[in-house]
C-alpha cells in the first residue's frame, strides 16, 4: 500500500469514529438536555449535515443554552474537514490521479544500464541510440525522471545504489552497466551492480584518479577519469609546440598519421595560401580540414589562405607530418610561459606536468592555496596583467564556468594578439563561442568522456579520442559497390581522410573511386557528424 493510501485510511477511519461518537453525544444531549426523542440515526444525520455544512432542517432552533453550545462545538469542527481533512488526505488522493507515472522498470535483454545521468553520460546515450542498442538509465530525481521522459530517454525512477532499483533496470540481462554518479557514490554503486551480477562489464567514471584502484576494488572492469585524460592531452600539445624533439602526430597505421598544427603570426606558412604551402594534391602532406572564424571547414579551397587564427587538421607520412610541424613551429618561443587559469583537477594536473618538464607556468585562481600564483578572477584585466599574460606563449582556460571561460578568452585575446590560448569546455555546445572568442584550441569534456565510453562500452573503432575532432575506422557492409562520391559525407558534415584497402591507405581516393567489401573509411568530424553519417549509411 503506498503512503498517501496508508494516509487515507487512517484519515477516513478516524473521521468515521468521530462521526459516530459526536452522534452518540448529540443524540442523548437532545433526549437529556433539550427533551427531544428521536432516533440514533436521525441524531447521526444531522451531525454529517453539520459537518458537511449543508444545514440542519427541522431540528433547530435549540431551547436551551447547553444545546446551543453543542451545536456551535459541531459547528466549529467542520473545520478539521475543510483545512486539515481535505489538504491532508484528498489534495494527495487527486495529485496521484492527476499527476503522471513515473517509469520504475524495463524488460530489456542485451542493453546498456547508465546510473546517473551528465553530460558525459549523454554522449554515450547518443552513440548508443545512433546504433539502436537498447539501454536505461537510473535517475534518483523524480523530476529529473519526468524531464528525460519527455525527451525520449529511456529512463527509470530509483536510487542507482540500490539492488531493487538495479533488478528493475534488469541489470542481470544487460551486457554493460556504466556508473556515472558523484564519486562518493560510485563504490557502493558499483558493489551493488557486482551484488546483481558478478560476469557483467562495470565500467566507472570518476573525477579524481586516486578513486580508480578502490572502484577496481569494489568490482568495476574499468575506471575512467575524463578530466584528468583531457589534462595530459592539452600538456602534450603544449610540449610540442616548446619542444622540437617531441611530436602531435597521430599514427592511423602503414606509415600514415593525422596532425593538428595552430598556425601562429610568425610561423613561416602564416600568410600562405594552402596551394602555396604544399598542402594540397600532396600524397606526403595533404590539408584534410581547417578551423577559421570558430568553424570547421572540411576539404577547404586551395585558395584559403593561411591566418594565425587558424588550426590545420593534416594527414599524410608520419616523417613529413614531422617535419611539417617543426618548421611551423620553428619560430614559436621555445622557453614561453604557460598561464593557467583554473586550478581544479585539469588545470592543477595540467600545472605539474608542465613544471615537471621544467617549463615556466603562472596558475591564476579565484581561491588562495598551494600551486597558484596569482589570487584573482581570471575575467578581469588587472589579474591577467599580473600574471604577465602579454609576455606568454600559451594561455590554458580550465574553469568551472563555460561562460566565465569565454570572457576570459576574449580577455586575454586583447591583451596578447599572439597568444596560443587552449580552453577546456564543460558544454560541448559551448565549443564554437569559444572559437569565436579567440580560443585557438578546444577540447570539452562531455565529448572526451562519450568517446572514451563509446570506446569501452560499444567496442566503436575510434582511432582518437582526445583531438578536437573525432577520428573513427568506419567499415559498414552498406558501402560495398558505391563510389566516394555516393558517401553521405557533405550532408553529414563529415571528412574522409583515407580509405583502408587489405592493409594499404589511400588518402586520395578520388569521387569515382569504388569500395569494395572489407575497405574502411577514416573519418574526421564532431561527435553528432560522426553519429549522423553512422545513421544514413546503416
Amino acid at each position: 500500500m503506498e503512503r498517501w493510501q496508508r494516509r487515507a485510511a487512517k484519515t477516513l477511519g478516524g473521521v468515521a469514529v468521530l462521526i459516530l461518537v459526536v452522534s452518540l453525544l448529540y443524540h442523548n444531549a437532545m433526549a437529556f438536555v433539550e427533551g427531544r426523542s428521536q432516533s440514533y440515526f436521525h441524531s447521526t444525520q444531522v451531525v454529517i449535515e453539520t459537518f458537511t455544512g449543508t444545514g440542519y432542517g427541522s431540528d433547530s432552533p435549540w431551547e436551551t443554552p447547553l444545546g446551543n453550545l453543542f451545536v456551535m462545538v459541531m459547528d466549529l469542527s467542520t473545520f478539521l474537514f475543510l483545512f486539515i481533512v481535505f489538504p491532508y488526505v484528498f489534495q494527495p488522493i487527486l495529485e496521484q490521479s492527476l499527476s503522471r507515472t513515473v517509469p520504475r522498470s524495463v524488460e530489456l535483454e542485451d542493453h546498456v544500464v547508465v546510473c546517473g545521468y551528465s553530460a558525459r553520460g549523454e554522449r554515450l546515450i547518443d552513440e548508443l541510440e545512433t546504433r539502436d542498442v537498447d539501454y536505461v538509465v537510473i535517475v534518483e530525481s523524480r523530476d529529473e525522471v519526468l524531464d528525460l521522459d519527455d525527451a525520449g530517454v529511456s529512463v527509470i525512477h530509483g536510487d542507482p545504489d540500490n539492488v531493487e532499483t538495479l533488478e528493475r533496470a534488469a541489470v542481470d540481462a544487460a551486457t554493460s552497466v556504466v556508473v556515472d554518479t558523484s564519486d562518493e557514490d560510485a563504490a557502493s554503486t558499483v558493489l551493488a551492480v557486482r551484488e546483481c551480477a558478478e560476469r557483467i562489464q562495470v565500467v566507472a567514471l570518476c573525477q579524481d584518479p586516486a578513486l580508480e584502484r578502490p572502484l577496481r576494488y569494489a568490482g568495476a572492469d574499468d575506471v575512467m577519469t575524463p578530466r584528468h585524460l583531457l589534462a595530459q592531452r592539452i600538456t602534450e600539445r603544449i610540449q610540442t609546440e616548446l619542444n622540437p624533439r617531441l611530436s602531435d602526430v597521430t599514427s592511423l597505421g602503414d606509415d600514415f598519421a593525422l596532425v593538428e598544427i595552430t598556425v601562429f603570426e610568425d610561423s613561416p606558412i602564416c600568410g600562405m595560401t594552402l596551394a602555396e604551402a604544399g598542402l594540397i594534391d600532396n600524397q606526403s602532406a595533404a590539408i584534410v580540414g581547417l578551423w577559421a572564424g570558430g568553424e570547421f571547414v572540411g576539404s577547404p579551397a586551395p585558395d584559403t589562405v593561411i591566418t594565425d587564427e587558424t588550426t590545420l587538421l593534416v594527414a599524410g607520412g608520419e616523417r613529413e607530418l614531422r617535419d611539417l610541424e617543426a618548421r611551423t613551429y620553428a619560430s614559436h618561443g621555445r622557453n614561453g610561459t604557460v598561464v593557467i587559469a583554473g586550478h581544479g583537477e585539469v588545470g592543477s594536473t595540467v600545472s605539474e606536468q608542465l613544471r615537471a618538464t621544467d617549463v615556466d607556468c603562472t596558475v591564476v585562481d579565484v581561491e588562495e592555496k598551494a600551486g597558484v600564483d596569482v589570487v584573482g578572477n581570471a575575467t578581469d584585466e588587472d589579474v591577467l596583467r599580473e600574471a604577465v599574460i602579454e609576455d606568454a606563449t600559451t594561455f590554458v582556460v580550465a574553469i568551472k564556468d563555460d561562460a566565465a571561460a569565454i570572457l576570459s578568452v576574449l580577455v586575454a585575446r586583447e591583451l596578447a594578439p599572439d597568444l596560443d590560448i587552449i580552453v577546456r569546455m564543460n558544454d560541448a555546445d559551448n565549443e564554437v563561442k569559444a572559437r569565436r572568442a579567440g580560443a585557438d584550441y578546444v577540447l570539452t569534456l562531455p565529448d572526451i568522456s562519450g568517446r572514451l565510453l563509446a570506446l569501452d562500452v560499444l567496442r566503436e573503432e575510434i582511432v582518437s579520442y582526445d583531438r578536437q575532432l573525432k577520428i573513427v575506422r568506419f567499415e559498414s557492409p552498406a558501402l560495398t559497390g558505391r563510389t566516394v562520391a555516393d558517401i553521405p559525407l557533405a550532408e553529414t558534415n563529415c571528412t574522409l581522410i583515407a580509405v583502408e584497402r587489405s592493409g594499404e591507405v589511400y588518402p586520395d581516393a578520388s569521387p569515382t573511386f569504388t569500395l569494395e567489401a572489407g575497405d574502411s573509411l577514416l573519418l574526421a568530424g564532431d561527435d553528432d557528424a560522426i553519429n549522423a553519417f553512422e545513421s544514413a549509411v546503416e
